[in-house]
């Protein structure tokens, strides 16, 4: 019986249902699955799974994912946890500047494949991104090079991310994967019996999110006076007061969301907007049609890989006015009985967890 590590030691809480979404599909192959988490997660987890987890580190952000990585405590914690299950595939979601490099070296010395799912390869224009943070993701790619020196087998969940990977480490030595990520499926669609009143927009509104486009879409729709209510979801508070000036616009702020919480207000959303600068893939995107609720959003790197054009979302330029963008809400509001129903579809056939069977072959050499 085969032993795999599945987590993300860096806290985004998106990651959790990703890490699920593998760690279910491979129990049922006979894998004995645990899971690697930030203690920040551990709100999130009910008591089975808590059991089944290695707590690893406090890391929320740059600063602490430093003081993690000069942590000799929790690396000698990470060695113990290691030399007593003795796993054989380490795969991790999500990227930490400094454990990941060492989990990556330990899977060396003790014969383990490690698996990295590559979310953000390479930001070509890093001027999307505000202040320090662009700078920040110079040291980023820097230290993720780093970790791809250890890594077997690195995951790409578009074709965009593919190019950008090549194109940033031309000198990978692994195996590269491309597959879509995957969420595990909360059953939360019944599509023809939602109340649907929302234009969600899920936060931070931070610049490369395109939260300026939001902005002027909720203006305008007060302005005339169009029948659109607007939500914004976040887990960071919304001081900007540009952000509570509209009585259109409502914002959802709480530290700690749950994931039944945001299915609740996409689930009774006419769409989602995604006005996003850049992106090589998007949660928010398979989390909206797993509530068969159709995504707004621009077309930038790779979201039209997953939105299909007037089927489950609509899509525009990067410089489309807001007119241009009412009138994409108005052709979903007008067509949204189908293109809800081509969302839950989308996902059930591409996205969901049961599609991860489908990979085993290539990732674990098994066949399923």
């Amino acid at each position: 019986m085969k032993t795999i590590y599945i987590g993300s030691l860096q806290y985004s809480p998106v990651y959790k249902s990703h890490c699920f979404a593998l760690g279910k599909q491979l129990e049922k192959q006979g894998y004995t699955v645990k899971y690697l988490f930030s203690q920040n997660y551990k709100w999130m987890l009910q008591e089975e799974i808590i059991k089944n987890t290695i707590f690893l580190g406090n890391s929320i952000d740059p600063f602490s994912a430093i003081k993690s990585g000069f942590d000799i405590r929790l690396k000698r914690e990470i060695k113990r946890n290691f030399n007593i299950s003795k796993p054989d595939y380490i795969y991790m979601y999500n990227f930490h500047p400094f454990l990941n490099y060492y989990v990556a070296g330990l899977a060396k010395k003790c014969g383990a494949i490690f698996i990295q799912h590559v979310q953000e390869p390479y930001v070509e224009n890093k001027k999307a991104y505000d202040g320090s943070y662009r700078y920040l993701l110079y040291l980023f790619e820097f230290l993720q090079g780093k970790l791809l020196t250890k890594t077997d087998i690195a995951i790409l969940s578009s074709n965009i991310a593919s190019a950008a990977f090549n194109k940033r480490y031309p000198d990978f030595r692994g195996k590269k994967l491309i597959i879509p990520l995957m969420y595990e499926d909360l059953g939360g669609c019944n599509t023809k019996k939602r109340i649907r009143k929302y234009i969600t927009f899920i936060g931070p509104p931070v610049p490369a999110k395109g939260p300026k486009t939001f902005l002027d879409i909720v203006d305008y729709s007060e302005r005339y006076k169009l029948d659109y209510e607007f939500i914004l979801i976040s887990r960071n508070e919304v001081n900007d007061p540009r952000y509570h000036k509209n009585s259109n616009l409502k914002i959802f702020y709480k530290t700690n969301i749950s994931d039944e919480e945001i299915g609740h207000y996409i689930s009774h959303s006419i769409a989602t907007i995604t006005p996003y600068k850049t992106a090589r893939q998007s949660s928010v995107v398979l989390t909206s049609y797993m509530y068969g609720t159709p995504v707004i959003s621009t077309n930038v790197g790779g979201l039209p890989e997953v939105i299909s054009h007037l089927k489950t979302g609509y899509l525009l330029d990067l410089n489309a006015n807001t007119e241009q963008w009412i009138k994409g809400l108005n052709y979903i509001k007008e067509n949204l009985g189908t293109m809800s129903i081509n969302c839950r579809d989308s996902f059930v056939t591409n996205f969901s967890e049961i599609n991860w069977p489908k990979y085993f072959g290539e990732l674990f050499n098994k066949d399923v």
